[in-house]
């Protein structure tokens, strides 16, 4: 089912792209591996806020202050919710359960749970998580809790359940779901309902029921902040250019011109910039009636980006090296490697922000809801430097714009410490192997390699458009644009301890598998096109896998684990004479590339296994699964 649902997904999107070329279902912002990857869900860049590819909100903000006058040109501001009662994500809280069918009473506040069961939540069937084990079909959970306070503000169930769901608060109903949200989910309730909570003692009480696959039940209550943007206009939004390495936005703000370009050097002939994840966001400003204007930009980075959920406390600094000024957050606990999942991101290693300090940027750290307002009042003081969810704010002065153009620069990256466990050890990035000592250092060679960076991609980018223009017009140059980063991005650029090439991708929105064979199969052209050597780095761990012995069967591996652990096979169920069929296709497929078959003569004996197989099992393969 899930190749199936997969599928259906690629022709889903294809098809949107092929019904609107000049409109991208997302647009790719920053985009180097499968954890840094943050996109602009809306067609105009502030109609919505930013994101890491799985949906969760990653804030990029952005305002141009013309003539005292301040405008929105990016992101949008997210709504924000405070605590009313935590879920799991916050504290293991205590519950009563049972896995028995209760009396029809058992939601009711006076209902007497005596003899039910006491745990931790979240309540689960996963085994090595921190709350309480569950693997029956049903469970009831009622939850007590206190209040000193009632919420001022819209009240909101925090929930995730697997799979049906009900809910009740005080004995009323507040929200049933058939199916399962894979997250903590936001729900809104009635207005109404918020006047069942009352100070004192209150009662939450949770059935799920499991159909099917995994169980999980964790619940909680929010109230939202909204923020107060009554002060920003809106910019213009005139021109948005997507081609393979930019984004290109254009924008009028009062007598001002704004364009924004982001540029993410994902060029497959370089692998030391391939692998170094820095991108360059670039401001350029000029006036639309020849007089000279006072116009400042704002750049705000959401310390979120550096988290996995925004619950997580950070540690952010300010600080100076070389010719760059820095700002730098990651969390506190830093757990290396510790996640692994498919709706997950990396919340260890370090974000970086940085700008050539020769242009006398101002930066400062701020809570997310006092970067807007120090921005318009020009109090430009960090005001934290620890805490959840903060952001940094960089301000670029351009003083006198006139009706000549003047550029900027913001450098914005991740060093992720360790990338990737690769049978129980862990890699750091290929950028690590030949790059510099420290983060710092690559920032300013990032910089001083800027423009001679920037026209390496230029010509990139009419390469690549021209020749997809000549191959298949410009709708099909549209779509192979748009494609190009998302692609790159899927994947992880290593160096193997025996000193081989590892190019791992990431099975986005499905399993979150690594190094799946079919997916390595189908975004082969791309990769066979630009650097062979990529290809091999998408197979080589497939070939270890069997080689090393750690797999013993006659065919190929499905995957080698779930992102970012490659410690061996995690799919329960093996796709023999796909995967085998992948693998030899592709061999041939580099040999062809390269004119000779010198890479396939390397695994050959383990080639000829699989081909083994194909010859005996492949007419008839009985009931595999396939996509």
């Amino acid at each position: 089912m899930k190749k199936i649902i997969s599928g259906l997904l690629i022709l889903l999107a294809v098809s949107q792209l092929s019904a609107q070329t000049d409109k991208a279902p997302a647009y790719p912002l920053i985009t180097h591996d499968p954890y840094f990857s943050i996109w602009s869900t809306s067609d105009s860049l502030a109609g919505a806020p930013t994101t890491h590819w799985t949906g969760t909100v990653q804030s990029l903000t952005g305002f141009i202050k013309t003539d005292g006058i301040v405008y929105r040109f990016m992101g949008k501001s997210s709504p924000r919710f405070a605590t009313v009662v935590p879920a799991s994500d916050e504290t293991n809280y205590d519950a009563d359960y049972t896995e028995e069918p209760p009396g029809n009473d058992w939601m009711t506040e006076n209902y007497n749970a005596a003899k039910w069961k006491k745990g931790k939540a979240p309540f689960s069937d996963n085994d090595a998580g921190k709350g309480t084990s569950w693997k029956t079909k049903d469970i009831w959970i009622r939850r007590t809790f206190n209040l000193n306070t009632l919420p001022s503000e819209k009240l909101f169930l925090k929930i995730q359940h697997d799979d049906n769901a009900e809910v009740y608060l005080n004995g009323e109903q507040i929200y049933a779901h058939t199916g399962w949200l894979s997250r903590l989910n936001y729900i809104p309730l009635d207005e109404k309902l918020r006047s069942k909570l009352k100070k004192g003692k209150n009662v939450l009480a949770l059935h799920v029921a499991n159909t099917a696959g995994g169980a999980w039940a964790d619940l909680g209550l929010a109230m939202q902040t909204i923020p107060n943007e009554k002060e920003v206009l809106l910019a213009r939004q005139e021109n948005i250019i997507v081609n393979a390495t930019q984004t290109i936005y254009d924008f009028t703000a009062g007598k001002i011109k704004l364009k924004v370009t982001f540029t993410s050097p994902l060029l497959l002939n370089d692998l030391q910039l391939l692998s170094t994840p820095i991108s360059y966001i670039t401001a350029q400003v000029q006036s639309t009636d020849g007089a000279d204007h006072k116009v400042q930009v704002y750049l705000g980075a959401s310390t979120d980006i550096a988290t996995n959920t925004p619950l997580e406390e950070v540690k952010a600094d300010k600080y100076s090296a070389g010719k760059l000024a820095i700002l730098k957050a990651g969390t506190k606990a830093q757990p290396v490697l510790q996640k692994k999942g498919d709706d997950v991101r990396i919340d260890w290693g370090y974000l970086y922000v940085a700008t050539p300090a020769a242009s006398r940027p101002v930066q400062y750290i701020t809570k997310a809801d006092e970067a807007l307002s120090s921005f318009i009042a020009n109090k430009f003081t960090s005001g934290a430097s620890e805490g959840k969810s903060l952001s940094l704010n960089t301000v670029l002065s351009f003083d006198k714009t006139g009706s000549l153009p003047k550029e900027q620069v913001v450098l914005i990256g991740y060093d992720d410490l360790y990338s990737v466990q690769y049978f129980n050890q862990n890699l750091k990035a290929w950028w690590k192997e030949k790059g510099a000592k420290t983060f710092e250092e690559e920032l300013s060679k990032a910089a001083d390699n800027y423009q001679a960076t920037i026209q390496k991609c230029t010509a990139f980018n009419k390469e690549l458009h021209e020749k997809a223009v000549k191959a298949g017009g410009e709708t099909y140059a549209q779509l192979c644009e748009i494609a190009y980063r998302q692609s790159i991005a899927a994947h992880k650029l290593l160096k193997s301890p025996g000193g081989d090439i590892l190019f791992l991708s990431k099975e986005n929105f499905s399993n979150g598998c690594i190094n799946t064979v079919d997916l390595t199969y189908p975004s082969a052209p791309l990769f066979l096109a630009y650097n062979p050597d990529l290809m091999k780095g998408m197979m080589n761990g497939i070939f270890y896998y069997s080689e090393s012995g750690k797999y013993t069967k006659p065919f190929a591996a499905h995957d080698l684990g779930t992102y970012p652990l490659a410690n061996g096979q995690v799919y329960d169920e093996d796709m023999p004479v796909e995967e085998s069929g992948n693998m030899l296709i592709l061999a041939g497929a580099i040999a062809k590339a390269e004119g000779n078959a010198s890479y396939a003569k390397k695994h050959w004996k383990t080639l000829s296994t699989w081909a083994g197989y194909l010859l005996k099992e492949g007419f008839d393969p009985a009931n595999q699964l396939c996509t």
